[in-house]
């Protein structure tokens, strides 16, 4: 699958479809180092931003042995992609509405990231 990180409008740098990819496709895994839940406190209290939960007191740190996968980026209204965790792998995989080559790919962080207004 082409992928492209570049400059974003949303935060920073963003994640970018090389190419069309249909719905429900399996896009790139979530890679990083795994980490205990006090550890990843420790680092998102120093102002880590690419961890992600795996399953209890385990997560994964997008910024330490990580991949492009990390520069995905929020969108709450309409989100182009999911998160699937499946067999101790976390995915992100495209929406319903599949998505357009050089579309941002982003997905919803949730509530504990981004707290409804």
């Amino acid at each position: 699958m082409k992928l492209v990180v570049k400059k974003s409008p949303l935060h920073g740098k963003g994640l970018f479809a090389g190419e069309d990819i249909p719905w429900g496709v399996k896009i790139i895994e979530y890679k990083g180092e795994r980490i205990g839940d006090a550890q990843a406190l420790e680092r998102i209290a120093e102002g880590a931003d690419c961890i992600f939960e795996l399953a209890e007191d385990q997560n994964l740190d997008g910024a330490v042995d990580g991949n492009e996968a990390r520069y995905a980026n929020h969108a709450r209204r309409r989100p182009n992609c999911f998160i699937l965790r499946e067999d101790g792998h976390i995915w992100l995989v495209a929406g319903i509405e599949g998505i357009a080559k050089g579309e941002e790919l982003t997905f919803d962080y949730g509530s504990d990231f981004y707290p409804p207004k």
